[in-house]
């Protein structure tokens, strides 16, 4: 039962990382050094989260996760096929 309630939170751990790389691969989309019409607040503010609603100090802490560290570490090391379509 225990292992069962863990690989549940480790799935949802990884579908919430996953949320987190296309959130921070849109603001990398729509940032640019240096113009404060493109920076990653008003990136935030136009466009992600009329996509995903959140709180402006949860986008900061996605966009300081490395989040290719912490699949890994979700995995436990194991290797993992990515299927792109």
């Amino acid at each position: 039962m225990q292992k069962t309630v863990i690989k549940r939170q480790e799935s949802r751990r990884v579908n919430a990382l996953k949320r987190y790389a296309i959130i921070q691969s849109l603001v990398a989309e729509r940032y640019e050094v240096g113009n404060q019409s493109k920076s990653k607040a008003q990136a935030y503010r136009q466009h992600i989260n009329n996509l995903y609603p959140m709180g402006e100090r949860t986008f900061w802490r996605i966009m300081g996760t490395n989040v290719q560290q912490e699949i890994e570490k979700v995995n436990h090391g194991q290797m993992s096929l990515n299927f792109v379509s």
